[in-house]
């Protein structure tokens, strides 16, 4: 598996890799920390900016080694690491120039080494301790937890208690070299690889030259990286040569470069990773090789095969037909393939056949021996073979314009030409024995499925039916498996009643992915397992132990993987439970009893939540429930599988309940972004899927997108207070409103009663009035009448004194005089004149009297009989006075009165 070029800014140079707990990868960059998580790369830049030299992964801490720097990468609860300074807890300052080359872990203790010091940090106590040999520390090695390094002097040291104890010398005209690592082989015995002078033994405290075959090779190719596989096997990384697989005898298995698929044929570091793949850190770029793989490629990159289209393994030679012609090379080896001769062009099948290898070619059909063709037919386009039933001295071929007969004679294969009647392409055909007798059937993509019947000699077609044309679809296949016609397209896999003519669906159609159909080109091998291919797997069906069904199986090789052509996949038998897929300048070779996947996790890796606009976003802490404004609601997760297999892609799957209640499709994508989602409460859930094993995990992630402030609750609050305000505002209001309107209607209630009970008293007052009118008529009635008669009595008392005095001539003081004077004047008649008139003007001399307060009883008197309205001639008797004093007194009142000349005395006296 190979990744690209890292893409990054400044150099690439991949120095060191290291795997932490999840299987993610870590790699020392020229330009600082690169973390892979299965489908993400991740740079964390160096401090300072300087070349990050070294890196070991321990937990949630990966630990890295600078320019006079180092210490350590904290895992945060956000998924993101953030730099921590072991060097800056030093009490003195580093050397000038002081690199960290190397990080190893030995028990507690995680050592950085440079070329002057050793810094063993214990990580619970965060404490340091120095060893300090300036220019003599050149490299270490963890070998089974023990500390081991090489000084100056190119001998081996192991550290043991702060010391340096000695463990091989070098003899004094020998010289290794740099030592790049050291390990134990199977025999116990310690190997020490060199840079430059190869592989050594180290035995009795000396080292000694481990000759093998290739040390002259590696020597040459000037190793800079070299480990242990984990099945004893020794990888090494060179300068220039890319990479040497070594088996336990030091023979070379392997040699990748460049043109194997390496990014670049300089290997600066060397790692292999818990599944046993390979990691190397190039010059230029990082490469993954999958040494455990079941799988193993073979790839052309020089394009002279081209694309493939048959194979088979016979007679000890592979054999592969593609569109350049036919190749071999002896089976198993690594030698280049061949071209056998006049095979140039397309070569559509390869077919045994009486222990014979057969060649459909676009020329013709050749029989292949001993590295050579012998054209047995002219017969343009042989696309396949098919043996004849009850007859194995004849085979029947399918042509680019029908169909022909091969037919053995003399023990040599001569073509008897086409069959007449027929001249269509016959690419998918069959031949099968009924009960009617030899049936061949065609099917074309383009026009349908045929059934044809030949006659006795097969020099003829008697008889051509085309089945009904919604059989007819691209990309179709035929294929006659277990005494059954199948004819497989894009609407599923149906069995064909060769008697009737009749398609209906078959019991295999279960075997089929038709949500990811790709064609329906159908193979049975030798051993009768049934071959199928879709978008995103190879089908492979065998029988079951327990009953005559199949059991589907699923290889997880994608069309992007396996580079077929379409509708001309190929699959051979090369040896037992191995097969061979022919791809496009490649060819796989898997092993499908090896095909369990292991269980395996999904990580939630980031939660990134920003606002609608992009423009500010943060990390979400992975272990807490997530709190989000509501304008920060567009949420993203990123999540991965650690899987370095090169042809198993990783799917996943994901939902967000509140939201996206249902599973969605199946995708490659590690990231999903859901934006401006509405307020609520979210759970996020995400599974993943190699092959057809789903993750024994899913992961979660639980948040909440807090309303927006007018949907707070504080704000909901305010609603409601604002509600409740409202509600008792508008009781107040309809209360008060009917209560006023309640206050009127008594208002006018009580109004119309008062109105009613005014008009009442007044009608009362009225008729009071009219009484007291009545009353006062009456009153003023006898009052004159009272009045009138003292004036005639006066009258008549004057009269009679005035004729006493004339007839009698008494004495003015007589008695009789005296009586008539006091009846004229009597106190008694003015006393009941007073009541009578106050009966009859209540109130009139008190007014009159507050009004001029300096009347005397004499003016009142004389006010009553103005009010009267009588005249000075009526009140000159009353008064008993004459009627000239009658208008002086008058005169004297109008000035009391203060009147005007202008103003009647009577008028102003009744008015009051």
């Amino acid at each position: 598996m190979n990744f690209p070029p890292s893409a990054y800014e400044g150099e690439n140079q991949n120095w060191k890799i290291s795997q932490n707990d999840h299987k993610f990868i870590y790699v020392a960059n020229n330009a600082g920390m690169l973390e892979y998580n299965g489908s993400t790369w991740n740079l964390y830049r160096s401090p300072n900016s300087s070349v990050m030299r070294s890196v070991l992964a321990i937990g949630d801490r990966v630990y890295g080694g600078f320019y006079r720097e180092f210490g350590y990468w904290q895992l945060q609860p956000n998924g993101k690491y953030k730099y921590q300074s072991v060097s800056s807890k030093l009490k003195e300052s580093m050397f000038e120039d002081e690199n960290i080359w190397n990080i190893k872990k030995i028990d507690q203790w995680v050592v950085f080494q440079s070329y002057d010091r050793l810094y063993l940090f214990n990580p619970n106590k965060e404490e340091i301790t120095i060893l300090t040999e300036t220019n003599n520390f050149y490299r270490i090695y963890n070998l089974d937890n023990k500390l081991f390094l090489q000084k100056k002097d190119r001998n081996l040291y192991r550290v043991s208690n702060g010391e340096t104890l000695l463990m091989a010398t070098i003899e004094e005209k020998e010289e290794i070299g740099l030592i790049m690592n050291v390990f134990e082989n199977q025999k116990g015995e310690l190997i020490a690889v060199t840079r430059s002078k190869g592989l050594f033994k180290i035995k009795d405290g000396s080292f000694e030259k481990w000759n093998i075959k290739v040390s002259a090779l590696i020597e040459k190719s000037q190793v800079f990286a070299g480990i242990q596989l984990k099945d004893g096997r020794i990888a090494l990384g060179t300068i220039a040569n890319g990479i040497f697989i070594l088996n336990k005898q030091g023979e070379v298995l392997h040699e990748i470069s460049r043109q194997d698929g390496l990014e670049n044929n300089t290997v600066l570091a060397l790692f292999q990773d818990v599944d046993g793949n390979l990691w190397t850190g190039l010059d230029n770029g990082i490469s993954c090789l999958n040494m455990g793989s079941s799988t193993g490629e073979y790839f052309d990159s020089s394009g002279s095969l081209g694309t493939i289209y048959a194979s088979v393994n016979f007679q000890g030679n592979l054999y592969l037909g593609t569109n350049q012609g036919l190749f071999y090379r002896k089976a198993n080896s690594s030698e280049d393939f061949k071209l056998i001769p006049k095979t140039r062009g397309q070569v559509w099948s390869l077919f045994i056949y009486d222990d014979q290898l057969f060649c459909g070619h676009t020329s013709g059909t050749f029989i292949i021996e001993n590295g050579l063709a012998t054209r047995i037919s002219n017969v343009q386009g042989n696309w396949n073979f098919r043996t004849i039933p009850n007859n194995p001295n004849k085979l029947l071929l399918g042509n680019y314009n029908g169909l022909s007969i091969l037919e053995k004679q003399k023990d040599t294969w001569k073509s008897l030409g086409l069959i007449k009647g027929f001249d269509n392409s016959s690419r998918f055909f069959e031949i099968i024995n009924s009960e009617s007798g030899l049936q061949v059937w065609v099917s074309h993509e383009y026009k349908g499925v045929f059934k044809l019947i030949p006659n006795a000699n097969f020099t003829r077609f008697k008889e051509v039916t085309l089945l009904d044309s919604t059989a007819m679809a691209k990309n179709s296949g035929l294929l006659f498996y277990n005494d059954k016609l199948l004819y497989s397209s894009e609407k599923g896999i149906f069995e064909i009643d060769t008697e009737t003519n009749i398609l209906r669906k078959s019991e295999l159609n279960s075997l089929m992915e038709s949500e990811k159909f790709l064609s329906g080109k159908m193979i049975a091998d030798d051993e009768n397992h049934l071959w199928m291919f879709s978008k995103e797997n190879i089908i492979f069906s065998d029988a079951s132990p327990a009953s005559k069904s199949l059991v589907k199986k699923t290889i997880p090789f994608s069309q992007d993987s396996r580079k077929t052509t379409v509708s001309f996949e190929n699959v051979s038998q090369i040896s037992d439970n191995q097969f061979l897929i022919g791809g496009t300048n490649n060819y796989l070779i898997f092993d499908t009893s090896e095909f369990q996947r292991a269980p395996f996790k999904v990580h939630l890796n980031t939660v990134q939540s920003s606002d609608w606009e992009g423009k500010s976003t943060n990390y979400l802490h992975l272990n807490e429930k997530g709190l989000l404004d509501y304008k920060k609601g567009s949420v993203k997760f990123q999540f991965s599988v650690p899987n370095y297999t090169k042809y198993e892609k990783t799917f996943y799957q994901y939902k967000l309940e509140g939201s996206l209640n249902e599973w969605s499709e199946w995708e490659t994508q590690p990231t999903v972004t859901f934006e401006k989602l509405p307020y609520g409460d979210y759970t996020f859930q995400v599974r993943a899927k190699i092959g057809n094993t789903i993750s024994s995990n899913m992961e979660t992630f639980d948040f909440t997108i807090k309303p927006p402030f007018y949907l707070s609750k504080m704000a909901i609050i305010l609603y409601a207070a604002l509600f409740i305000l409202l509600v008792f505002a508008t009781h107040y209001s309809y209360k008060n409103y009917y209560k006023n309107k309640q206050e009127k209607a008594l208002l006018r209630k009580q109004q119309e009663i008062e109105y009613t009970k005014a008009q009442n008293e007044k009608e009362i007052a009225e008729i009071k009035n009219a009484r007291l009118s009545e009353q006062v008529e009456s009153k003023s009635r006898e009052l004159a009448i009272s009045t009138m008669s003292i004036v005639k009595r006066n009258e008549v008392l004057r009269n009679i004194k005035k004729e006493l005095k004339k007839s009698l001539k008494l004495d003015k003081d007589h008695p009789v005089f005296q009586l008539i004077d006091k009846n004229l004047n009597g106190k008694e008649d003015w006393e009941f004149f007073e009541k009578a008139f106050n009966q009859a003007d209540n109130e009139f001399f008190s007014k009159l009297k507050k009004k001029h307060p300096n009347l005397t009883n004499n003016d009142l008197k004389f006010c009553a009989f103005l009010r009267l309205n009588l005249s000075s001639k009526e009140i000159a008797p009353l008064l008993n006075i004459s009627v000239k004093s009658v208008e002086v007194r008058r005169y004297r009142l109008r000035k009391k009165l203060e009147l005007e000349s202008d103003e009647s005395l009577t008028d102003y006296i009744i008015a009051t």
